[in-house]
């Protein structure tokens, strides 16, 4: 495979954004401009992290991630932990309205679901479930409802 000269810049810029982070057993491959990420990493957070980096190193918004998330022993939780771990974490987020919110966790997968007010209610859920230990994916469906607004008044009539 010849590498373009282009596509060597963008993987030597990518590379030196995952180092900064930590991150450098990853592997990068770049053809034709599309940039690849793939190897393992120990939690969703540092996946996320690396996703970042490639589309700041990149310049581009087309990203393949092959990144697999694999828990080391002693942060490998069943689903039931697990749950039980996320439900504290959205109750004890103030900005989270964790009674809106719904979620399904299948190996270590966990499905937010339900409906928020703000999409800063929404994000803020994903941000919070992103730091439980053990959490090695997350997709968020939370929908956004925006609360009903009142009808603006009628206008004045002047008496004559």
């Amino acid at each position: 495979m010849v590498e373009r000269k282009g596509d060597r810049s963008i993987r030597q810029r990518i590379v030196g954004e995952l180092e900064s982070r930590g991150l450098a057993d990853l592997r990068v491959s770049v053809k034709d401009g599309h940039v690849t990420l793939s190897g393992t990493v120990d939690s969703y957070g540092k996946k996320l992290a690396a996703r970042d980096a490639a589309h700041r190193g990149s310049g581009l918004s087309e990203l393949t991630d092959d990144i697999q998330v694999r828990l080391p022993g002693a942060s490998a939780r069943t689903d039931r932990e697990l749950a039980d771990a996320v439900a504290r974490a959205l109750e004890f987020d103030e900005f989270v309205p964790h009674r809106k919110i719904r979620f399904t966790i299948a190996q270590g997968r966990v499905t937010l679901e339900g409906g928020v007010e703000t999409n800063l209610e929404k994000e803020q859920a994903a941000r919070v479930v992103r730091h439980v230990a053990g959490v090695s994916g997350i997709e968020n469906r939370i929908r956004v409802w925006s609360p009903a607004r009142p009808s603006p008044p009628a206008p004045l009539q002047s008496g004559t």
